[in-house]
């Protein structure tokens, strides 16, 4: 069943993805505190497997997933769910500047989750349930996990997670120079600002090797410019690096008793994977796997970088899954 709110639904879909694109079976929007959360819901034929929870990056939104990993997923026998954070997607926006990626602290996005786990997948999606999540997405997860346990989640896939910056060094020395106040804090992070198609060169991306696959956000914000969203805000930047800051305390990863799996982007230019494998020996039922050619975008990399993600992908879902 589809929510009878149109704005839930992507304005139209790009025809030459129409193919691929997989619409869902249900979209509607959770209320949050102080924001509308936008989700979507697709079923499979007969009886699934489980449940696959999509849990995008900064930027990212529900379309993006659903033009193909949805299709994947579901191709395997997997319901899946996916959220768009507040800030992003068809999710309501904190800032009047639809164009920049803002939060007030990264505690609000976990809350979020907790909400959606608890109201959205827990009455309803079909066990067991494993969580994908890329970049901020795992990283929101894995706080999540540390502070309000499993949930109903049974397992955990995350795809180049957000703990530590490429030069992360010199963007904490830059925000101990900034004031903390709304004025500063709204303002486009230093280098970054409204999106600008004009100004995608596939070839000075460092996000995957493959073009079609980085054109699916280009293609989708022309479809529907809701969709659009430029760069992070300074306080974003700076809430950021507080929660990886906390991730990373003695003690917490050490809280996580869940089946997981963490995969590295060997090339990723956003992401400073020297933390990954030091994290994984901390948390008790956690693998590592790295792939070597890979840029930060896994899920949208070549086919034969694509195919040793879901190689990797179904080892996890078969050894914890069944």
């Amino acid at each position: 069943m589809t929510d009878l709110d149109p704005t839930a639904t992507p304005a139209a879909v790009p025809p030459h993805l129409a193919t691929l694109y997989r619409p869902a079976d249900r979209y509607g929007f959770l209320a949050s505190v102080g924001a509308r959360l936008r989700y979507a819901c697709w079923n499979v034929p007969g009886t699934a497997r489980g449940t696959a929870v999509v849990l995008t990056g900064r930027g990212e939104f529900i379309e993006k997933y659903a033009t193909e990993v949805v299709g994947d997923l579901m191709e395997r026998g997997y319901a899946v769910y996916a959220v768009d954070w507040r800030g992003q997607g068809l999710s309501d926006r904190p800032l009047a500047d639809r164009s920049k990626g803002h939060i007030d602290n990264f505690a609000t996005y976990i809350a979020d989750l907790a909400l959606f786990l608890d109201t959205i997948v827990a009455p309803t999606a079909p066990r067991p349930i494993l969580a994908l999540c890329h970049s901020m997405g795992g990283h929101i997860l894995l706080r999540h996990l540390a502070e309000n346990g499993p949930g109903p989640l049974s397992a955990g896939v995350f795809v180049s997670p957000m703990t530590a910056l490429r030069r992360e060094a010199m963007l904490r020395s830059i925000l101990m120079l900034m004031p903390e106040v709304p004025a500063v804090e709204e303002r486009y992070l230093f280098g970054t600002g409204p999106f600008v198609l004009l100004a995608r060169e596939f070839a000075s991306n460092f996000v995957t090797h493959d073009e079609r696959r980085y054109r699916f956000t280009d293609d989708w914000f022309t479809a529907d410019p809701r969709l659009a969203l430029g760069g992070p805000t300074i306080g974003w930047a700076r809430q950021a690096v507080r929660s990886m800051t906390a991730a990373l305390a003695p003690g917490y990863l050490e809280r996580i008793d869940l089946p997981l799996l963490l995969i590295t982007a060997g090339e990723d230019r956003l992401i400073d994977p020297a933390n990954h494998a030091p994290m994984v020996a901390r948390m008790r039922r956690a693998e590592h796997f790295t792939i070597a050619e890979a840029r930060h975008e896994i899920m949208m990399e070549t086919d034969a970088i694509r195919a040793l993600f879901w190689e990797a992908f179904d080892r996890l879902a078969k050894g914890v899954l069944g």
